[in-house]
């Protein structure tokens, strides 16, 4: 018997979610099927010589199916987490690589617009996730990027902390660069004064806007007596 390999996609998809959890289980991922699943159709089987749902273009001996296992032991990312991740790149068009989903009790199918239905097979796909690959030699054979590093990823609290370090740290900055901007203005007789620098600082401080503005505002008010003393 020829040997089979995995189709490019789905070999990709594996690669992907290697590389956001590098540490995960392996114990449940498979692409070929047992005896069991040689006995029915399943895109578990060899497409050239197997039972499966649909024949390719090609003479290649594919698998069409990926299962990847449940535990990801990544802090804050779950399976659940990659599986909406991937539906709402298909429901938006922007992934066409998949004929369905299977994870949870739940199925979510291309051919159903990709709502989710109960899923009651033997298996209830508690332990892995169920990928399953187009036919088409286009898709199949489309290695690009899941785009899996694009999940949003749920904060620790200590992530929260840095991050609300950082933003007091920029905004005590930005302040401190608006004050010294205020008082470093000093308009000689037939000069104009450059605002530009106070101005900018707006786009980094969103929550003290309006003081700032108030400011600002301030700023034009003596430039313009200034400028009205000179002409």
């Amino acid at each position: 018997m020829a040997e089979w390999v995995l189709v490019p996609s789905l070999v990709r998809l594996r690669a992907d979610l290697n590389r956001i959890a590098p540490g995960r289980d392996r114990a449940s991922d498979g692409a070929i099927g047992d005896r069991a699943h040689q006995a029915n159709v399943s895109d578990h089987n060899d497409d050239e010589v197997g039972r499966v749902p649909i024949r390719d273009a090609d003479g290649k001996h594919e698998v069409h199916a990926f299962d990847a296992d449940d535990d990801l032991r990544t802090p804050n990312l779950t399976m659940e987490m990659v599986v909406q991740h991937v539906l709402r790149r298909c429901r938006s068009g922007a992934e066409k690589r998949l004929r369905y989903i299977i994870y949870n009790r739940r199925i979510w199918e291309a051919s159903n617009s990709w709502r989710r239905r109960a899923y009651t097979g033997a298996s209830p796909h508690t332990e892995h996730a169920h990928f399953s690959a187009s036919y088409e030699t286009k898709r199949e054979a489309d290695a690009s990027s899941w785009r899996l590093e694009d999940i949003e990823v749920a904060l620790t609290d200590a992530d929260k902390k840095w991050l609300s370090a950082q933003i007091d740290a920029a905004a005590t900055k930005a302040a401190e660069r608006v004050w010294k901007t205020r008082l470093n203005i000093a308009v000689q007789s037939g000069a104009r004064p450059n605002l530009q620098e106070a101005g900018s600082i707006l786009r980094y401080t969103p929550s003290e806007h309006h003081r700032i503005e108030e400011e600002m505002e301030s700023l034009r008010t003596e430039v313009q007596k200034v400028l009205a003393e000179d002409v």
